[in-house]
């Protein structure tokens, strides 16, 4: 039994009906305006932030005291301009807030790797808004030698919450890729 045949034109109407979702939905995602990196010895320090802020249910998640988090992966290349760009190394980021209305402050974990950089008690909510959505000009490489006079670029996505697709589909709600400007290592830590 063969099954039935969908026309042509519900088809094509499908999928642009799916194609304007998408771009009506990515009108009102978040975004990172742009990707810094600066030198410091053989560090390599990253910042960046979302915009236009947090979306209103991590807002709200955040208020309610549950706890609520936000991870950034970062991604070190050497930038190539006729071939894809080589992965040198890679990190995840990650900023978890928790309300606590009895004190009415919030408590701030930074983990970087899975690994616990410091736990820090903020007095109001907009402080806990910020450091979800900031990534601060965090140590996030070690350059080598085998990194010394190499273009590299740094890509910085974030993600935020999880979403429903299809109606029942669990994903993860996240930025786009933005890649920082070519930079440059030399060995003595300085750049050309």
């Amino acid at each position: 039994m063969r099954a039935p045949r969908v026309p042509v034109p519900v088809v094509v109407l499908f999928a642009a009906a799916l194609a304007v979702a998408r771009a009506v939905a990515a009108d009102g995602e978040l975004r990172i305006p742009q990707v810094e990196t600066a030198l410091a010895g053989r560090d390599v320090r990253v910042s960046a932030s979302l915009a236009p802020g947090l979306p209103p249910d991590v807002r709200r998640r955040l208020e309610s005291g549950l706890p609520t988090t936000v991870a950034w992966e970062l991604r070190l290349f050497v930038s190539r301009d006729k071939w894809f760009d080589g992965l040198r190394d890679e990190r995840r980021y990650g900023v978890t807030a928790t309300y606590r209305p009895v004190s009415g402050d919030t408590t701030v974990e930074r983990r970087l790797d899975g690994r616990l950089l410091e736990t820090t008690v903020l007095p109001g909510r907009e402080e806990a808004e910020k450091a979800l959505s900031t990534l601060p000009a965090l140590p996030s490489f070690t350059m080598g030698p085998h990194l010394a006079g190499k273009p590299l670029v740094v890509r910085v996505r974030c993600l935020y919450g999880t979403n429903v697709s299809l109606g029942f589909v669990p994903t993860r709600a996240m930025t786009d890729w933005r890649r920082s400007p070519v930079f440059f290592w030399k060995e003595g830590g300085e750049t050309p």
